[in-house]
């Protein structure tokens, strides 16, 4: 069996974490293992295993043909006979399944508002399910809505996981060692930073030497620009600390009294909780899970 995970980029998020552990998973338990990046690399680039096969499209366009005949000759060489598309990567993979009849494909859905799931476009996907070998569903509700709405009926659950790694840290937080709370998320609405913004001023007044630092892709729309003037608003300049991508580690995150807090605050998904108290589990940390707002 030789599987490649295909994945549009490699910056920090749930998606592209899970296509790099499935990679980095499968290098040792099958025939070869391959990865590809199809628009952007990323963070998480570093963190690929060397026994995973490599490769980066920088796919520019929808129909970009030299990057379709570029993966597709590299699908051919290694002798790919499985490719693992997660979320909107599948329509480049049935491209390919078209000019490769052998192919099969398996995607992997890791669509972000599972709870409205009555506004999500799907012509273009229920068209190419059709050629869908099996589907990944991160949570019970996208399983069900797969089953419902999409032509590939072979859907399955499959929960996100983690794995350890040995990593040395590389990244220092600010704020007093021991009392620092990080949120890991990027800066989307649907992460409802404002909500975790008021909640730590609350926090701040009962317990001032606490800081709160807030990691992720900052897009810069206007939605990046909310949290920063929140934070001004709110008078927190000195104790939220907005970092945009880093790597994984952080230091100090080894010692074992030095504890980290991860907050997923009202609109965020279910699946996203469980794959950071694996990540913090595997690190000796220890874990709470607040079972609020869903």
């Amino acid at each position: 069996m030789r599987v490649l995970q295909l994945i549009d980029s490699l910056h920090p998020g749930g998606a592209e974490r899970v296509a790099v552990n499935i990679a980095n998973a499968l290098a040792t338990k099958i025939n070869a293992s391959y990865l590809c990046a199809t628009r952007e690399e990323g963070l998480l680039k570093a963190s690929i295993s060397e026994a995973v096969g490599y490769l980066f499209l920088n796919k520019t366009k929808t129909l970009d043909f030299k990057a379709i005949r570029k993966l597709n000759d590299f699908i051919n060489h290694n002798n790919i006979d499985i490719i693992h598309a997660h979320s909107t990567s599948f329509f480049l993979a049935v491209l390919l399944k078209l000019a490769n009849k052998r192919l099969k494909i398996v995607w992997h859905d890791h669509y972000g508002d599972s709870e409205f799931l009555e506004k999500r476009p799907f012509k273009i996907l229920k068209t190419c399910s059709a050629y869908f070998s099996q589907i990944f569903s991160v949570n019970r509700a996208l399983a069900s809505w797969a089953k419902e709405h999409l032509k590939c009926k072979e859907v399955m659950y499959v929960q996100n996981f983690a794995i350890q790694e040995t990593s040395k840290a590389i990244t220092k937080l600010k704020g007093t060692p021991g009392k620092q709370i990080i949120h890991l998320a990027n800066l989307r609405a649907q992460k409802d930073h404002m909500t975790l913004l008021e909640a730590f001023k609350t926090v701040h007044t009962q317990y001032p030497n606490w800081s709160l630092h807030c990691v992720g892709k900052d897009f810069g729309d206007a939605y990046a620009s909310a949290i920063h003037h929140k934070i001004k608003d709110l008078a927190l300049e000195n104790h939220v600390f907005v970092y945009g991508s880093l790597p994984r580690y952080f230091s100090g995150f080894k010692s074992r009294h030095y504890w980290r807090f991860a907050f997923k605050i009202r609109r965020a998904t279910h699946r996203f909780i469980r794959i950071w108290v694996s990540r913090y589990a595997c690190s000796g940390k220890r874990c709470w899970r607040l079972q609020t707002g869903y």
